[in-house]
């Protein structure tokens, strides 16, 4: 059953009527009925639900709220960065990438894009792939919504690098041959709620400029192996590889997390 995401808290006991789009997808698509579980993610806090009431006509689903569940979403929070590929190839990457497990990501036009976007067209792709993360998030049974930003210019990622602070930079690179990323997880000890990020260069690669913009806030360029790999599977590679190495691949980990 796909997860609900709902801004407000939720208190164990509650009762609850899900109505719009949530409401319509439970009582009229998905057609559930009384006794039926629907989990929720309240405020950031999944919790399980069960249906009480269904009422098809108006698209309302009344759901009484039970106790938190373990979370899910991996310990250490993993952005990727994701040089505009052309096409529809991003959409492809933000529902692949969020299924995964990425915290955040951050689509960022480089020198060698061949999609290029105004502001207004921006505007309307980000409210798109935000959208899609949201339901590949659902699906996945995912603790939260990974924001989609973009950026037109280097300044902007820059910008964006600083606000989320991440701990190593990781810039998967083909012209790298000396460097794995399993060599920079050996050498960089993990801790749970450390923040990484993940770059991906666009079709074409990164040019020589942008490879001193990375090593000037501290990027280490990596290898993905010996073959090339086309933009829209280097980052699920790399985001799936990273998590392996950590250990947030394994089953168990998802009843580590805290209940609240």
């Amino acid at each position: 059953m796909p997860r609900v995401f709902y801004p407000e808290p939720l208190s164990e006991g509650e009762l609850l009527t899900l109505e719009g789009g949530w409401g319509h997808h439970f009582a009229r698509v998905l057609r559930v009925h009384p006794g039926e579980e629907i989990p929720i993610v309240a405020a950031g806090v999944p919790r399980s639900t069960v249906v009480t009431a269904v009422d098809p006509a108006r698209g309302r689903v009344e759901v009484h709220v039970g106790a938190a569940l373990p979370r899910r979403d991996p310990r250490a929070a993993i952005y990727v960065v994701q040089g505009l590929p052309k096409g529809d190839k991003m959409e492809t990457i933000i529902q692949k990438c969020t299924e995964i497990g990425a915290a955040g990501i951050q689509v960022a036009a480089c020198e060698r894009s061949v999609a290029r976007l105004s502001q207004e067209r921006a505007r309307g792709k980000l409210e798109r792939w935000q959208r899609i993360a949201e339901e590949a998030a659902s699906q996945a049974q995912r603790d939260m919504v990974p924001p989609v930003e973009y950026s037109p210019d280097w300044p902007a990622v820059e910008a964006w690098l600083r606000r989320i602070s991440p701990h190593t930079i990781l810039v998967c690179d083909e012209a790298e041959t000396a460097v794995s990323l399993q060599d920079v997880v050996a050498t960089n000890a993990s801790r749970d709620g450390a923040r990484w990020v993940v770059a991906i260069g666009p079709e074409g690669g990164w040019t020589e400029e942008e490879r001193e913009r990375w090593r000037t806030v501290g990027a280490v360029p990596i290898s993905l192996g010996s073959r090339i790999l086309r933009t829209e599977t280097a980052g699920l590679v790399a985001l799936s590889a990273l998590l392996y190495a950590l250990g947030d691949l394994a089953h168990s980990s998802a009843a580590k997390g805290n209940m609240t």
